[in-house]
Formats: structure tokens, C-alpha cells, sequence
């Protein structure tokens, strides 16, 4: 088996954190407008985590 290198294991971490990221803002989200429980810290912080997950894999990806 070849060992994988350091930039695979980065770039699949990105997929996974973006995967992460985009369901904890789905159910932060589903719960502040369809569930009306208000946490809005929570939202806040899961679009802040989704925004900067993305913005790091498309700095990565434009620097290739």
C-alpha cells in the first residue's frame, strides 16, 4: 500500500471539515427558523467554522 502524502491528508481533511461544517450550519439553522429554538450563538458560530473551512480549500485550490 502507498503511503499517502502530507497535501492528500490535507486535502481530504478539507472535504471532511466542509462536510462537518455545512451539516452543524444546517441544523443550527433548521433549529433557529423551523424549530424556533433560538440559539443564535450557535448559528453564528457554524457559519463563521463554514465560511472559513471553505475560504481555506479555495486558497489552497487557487494556489495549485
Amino acid at each position: 500500500m502507498k503511503p499517502q502524502s502530507p497535501a492528500s491528508k490535507e486535502n481530504i481533511f478539507n472535504y471532511v471539515f466542509i462536510f462537518l461544517t455545512s451539516l452543524g450550519l444546517s441544523f443550527s439553522l433548521v433549529n433557529h427558523f423551523i424549530f424556533g429554538k433560538t440559539d443564535f450563538t450557535l448559528v453564528v458560530i457554524m457559519a463563521c467554522l463554514f465560511i472559513a473551512s471553505v475560504a481555506s480549500w479555495l486558497r489552497k485550490r487557487v494556489i495549485k
